[in-house]
């Protein structure tokens, strides 16, 4: 007789799992078309590839604090942050009222500039993207209840319209073992019925998801931080993603639309690494 499955743990603050218990956190991956789908042997295969190879793209955090005290103390979440000046935040009311705020934040393979402060810092994707403690929603609270950010301290305050928009946030939420599972498949699909089989392109800093780790991000898991205005830092960024990852940040997805003809050419190696890469894991997902 097979054991019963046993749902794997997942640890959420105690604000937020008064809205969503961790067992519908671990269900909402059926909300998800990507994982309808039941791939064979050989393509089994292919996203266990795909997943080891976007594994190694960094995640990372963007501050406009100095980046002297994250090297030093590490990310930590907005709630330990109290009376420290020193420290810049953009977590709002509502994000307390849930609980948002005892988690750090994070981008993956968003090494471009956002918006959320000069200096980003590199993060090993691997632990935190398959740690207990993080859960992944593929966009920001912000972006559809922007209206509600500020001014709303208790949830069940919240009106019709923001109720609605609130649950349909939080049916996103999954646990980060199951996004990376997602993000695996949508790239396959994508890379195996595209035209463009060069590269897999991000087109905003959300298209990986917005990652959110469970409490304070040791220094230790920190790379050395990259100053937005460093654009030669930044452009060898973006093409070792390119080459190694066959991953292109909306930078670089511009070019390749937009860009002029020098600009393109300049890629041209960087594309042909990404290519073959692409080509072997199709390779492998077609032998069925």
């Amino acid at each position: 007789m097979s054991k019963p499955h046993e749902l794997p743990a997942i640890s959420l603050p105690s604000k937020l799992e008064s809205v969503i218990d961790p067992e519908r956190v671990l269900s909402n991956r059926y909300n998800y078309p990507e994982l309808s789908w039941s791939p064979d042997i050989h393509e089994q295969k292919a996203l266990a590839r795909i997943k080891e190879t976007f594994l190694n793209v960094e995640l990372s955090h963007a501050t406009a604090s100095d980046p002297k005290l994250l090297q030093t103390e590490g990310i930590i979440p907005p709630s330990d942050l109290t009376d420290r000046q020193d420290w810049r935040s953009q977590t709002g009311k509502l994000d307390e009222s849930l609980g948002l705020d005892h988690y750090t934040f994070l981008h993956w393979g968003a090494l471009h500039p956002t918006g959320n402060g000069r200096y980003i810092f590199p993060v090993e994707a691997r632990d935190i993207l398959l740690s207990p403690e993080t859960i992944v929603t593929p966009y920001d609270i912000h972006s559809t209840m922007c209206t509600y950010m500020m001014n709303t301290d208790d949830i069940r305050a919240l009106d019709e319209e923001g109720q609605r928009r609130l649950n349909e946030y939080l049916e996103t939420i999954v646990p980060g073992k199951d996004w990376v599972d997602i993000i695996a498949r949508r790239a396959l699909r994508r890379m195996q019925y595209t035209d463009d089989k060069s590269v897999y392109k991000v087109r905003s800093h959300s298209d990986l998801g917005e990652i959110k780790h469970l409490g304070a991000i040791s220094p230790t898991s920190l790379h050395k931080p990259i100053d937005i205005y460093d654009k030669q830092t930044m452009y060898s960024k973006w093409l070792s993603l390119v080459e190694n990852n066959g991953l292109a940040v909306s930078y670089i997805t511009n070019t390749l639309e937009f860009g002029s003809a020098d600009d393109k050419a300049e890629l041209q190696t960087s594309l042909d690494k990404s290519r073959k890469l692409w080509r072997k894991i199709l390779d492998i997902a077609q032998k069925s």
